[in-house]
């Protein structure tokens, strides 16, 4: 059965609104990402908060016979 033009127009404005939402989401990304952009980068300041403690040193092993 053919399509009726009344479900072309319907089909059209659900494929043409999916678009949109789509270009939006995209929009949406691309303006976060530019605002990050828009600030410095904050400064380094290293520490040794997360630095694993000074390990033993193992005893070396001997060789197999």
């Amino acid at each position: 059965m053919p399509e009726t033009p009344a479900d072309a127009i319907v089909r059209n404005l659900i494929e043409s609104l999916e678009r949109l939402r789509q270009d939006l989401d995209r929009m949406e990304l691309w303006t976060a990402a530019l605002d990050r952009f828009q600030h410095p980068i904050p400064e380094y300041r290293p520490s040794d908060h997360h630095l694993l403690g000074q390990q033993p040193k193992a005893a070396p092993r001997r060789p197999r016979a």
